[in-house]
């Protein structure tokens, strides 16, 4: 038995038991049974107020599990006069049956064999050009050449050919254009306009210059010192010049002023450190009257620099597997600009490349700066640099400067770096440096 009827009866002996019950004060009579039927019937014509609709349950379609999920704010659910069963209808239309045709499934697996068959075939095809070395690199974008088909006729076979082809210079067989006051070979002699070397703007119109050991430039100085002397010696002997105050030292005080010393020995200390001190005063004001200011510093280094310029310019491209350490970049960056250096330094996950032109002198020290002077395995930072090393790509000499500055510049892949020196008209550069 359920536990709801254990307590139906525990209530109706209760009742039972009380003395009401008994007496029969609280008795109440039986009230006729109402129909189940009539009772429905009477509800479903009191309509619902509007306000407690929101507490009634949604009716429900015949199929909830069919059925799409409706908006939290329908409007047609909300309104009482549309039928919710029409909504909760499905337009179902039957799909007729159809049949495949004979050979369908057949012709789709011809096709598929076929296209596995093309698949391999230009598997092996590039196995075979791989093995053979002739596979384009698509790093350096080699499938994009157009190869060059060869002329019909030669440039150097042209001016002696009267057709267009070789074939019909082949049947003939004595067309040449040699015997006519235009043909290519004469009996003059044509003199080519002299030109200059490129070196020979480079070289002084006077001597070479004649450039002397150490031991000879110091013998050529004391020379032209004695020289010096022995020319104010004749002035001061000819009264054209005052003679010299004698230059008098604490360590030859005695040996100059003998009797002044003795008389006044303390006097002639004071007065001989003063003249000490005076002309060292005086040899430091010199100094400082021929020192240049930062402007005239400055203008000095420019005009170094034009004048190495001027000399030709050269340039220098290396390759660096890995430029991530800090340290490494700065010195590169920071040397570069010291030396004014123009170019750049691409940075590409897959390797970084430094390209520098100026002058001579400044890519010779920039050139042991990358090849001698930075330790590029170095670790640093954390970062494993046991594999990275710099590499001289190539290096030259140029008629112009195809760089304004110096500049560095990030990428993410070849394609980006592949644009960035195509500005500058060097992508040859990102090839060269692949393959190395």
């Amino acid at each position: 038995m359920s536990q709801d009827g254990l307590n139906s009866d525990r209530n109706s002996k209760r009742r039972l038991s009380s003395p009401e019950a008994k007496d029969g004060s609280n008795f109440r009579p039986k009230t006729a049974k109402i129909d189940r039927s009539t009772a429905e019937n009477a509800r479903s014509d009191v309509q619902l107020h509007p306000l407690l609709r929101d507490m009634v349950a949604m009716p429900q379609a015949s199929n909830p599990l069919r059925q799409k999920a409706r908006p939290k704010f329908d409007a047609a659910s909300l309104n009482p006069y549309v039928d919710q069963a029409v909504f909760s209808r499905q337009n179902h239309r039957s799909r007729p049956l159809q049949l495949n045709p004979q050979g369908k499934y057949v012709e789709k697996g011809e096709k598929l064999r076929l296209q596995q068959l093309e698949e391999e075939r230009k598997e092996a095809e590039r196995h075979e050009k791989d093995a053979k070395g002739i596979l384009p690199n698509v790093n350096t974008q080699e499938e994009l050449f157009k190869p060059q088909m060869p002329p019909l006729v030669e440039w150097w076979d042209r001016p002696f050919l009267r057709g267009r082809l070789y074939v019909e210079f082949a049947e003939k067989g004595s067309e040449f254009v040699l015997d006519s006051e235009f043909a290519p070979v004469t009996n003059y002699i044509q003199h080519p306009v002299p030109i200059d070397a490129p070196w020979e703007k480079f070289v002084d119109d006077g001597d070479s210059k004649l450039y002397l050991t150490k031991a000879e430039m110091k013998r050529k100085r004391r020379n032209d010192r004695q020289i010096r002397h022995r020319e104010m010696q004749d002035r001061i002997k000819l009264g054209l010049e005052p003679p010299p105050p004698p230059k008098v030292k604490i360590s030859n005080l005695m040996n100059v002023l003998t009797n002044e010393a003795i008389q006044d020995p303390t006097g002639v200390e004071m007065k001989v450190k003063q003249d000490v001190q005076e002309r060292y005063e005086k040899h430091m004001k010199e100094n400082e009257e021929r020192k240049l200011d930062p402007e005239q510093k400055a203008k000095k280094r420019e005009l170094q620099v034009e004048k190495e310029l001027a000399k030709g310019y050269c340039t220098t491209v290396y390759k660096v597997n890995n430029l991530d350490d800090g340290q490494h970049f700065f010195k590169v960056d920071m040397n570069a600009k010291q030396l004014n250096l123009f170019g750049i330094v691409l940075i590409n996950p897959r390797f970084s490349l430094v390209i520098v032109e100026g002058a001579a002198k400044s890519i010779r020290f920039f050139k042991k700066l990358m090849t001698r002077r930075i330790n590029w395995q170095e670790l640093k930072n954390g970062l494993d640099l046991s594999a990275n090393k710099c590499v001289v790509v190539w290096e030259g000499e140029l008629r112009e400067l195809s760089f304004q500055k110096w500049s560095p510049m990030y990428t993410k892949d070849d394609d980006d770096a592949y644009k960035v020196l195509n500005k500058f008209g060097h992508e040859n550069y990102w090839r060269e440096a692949f393959d190395l």
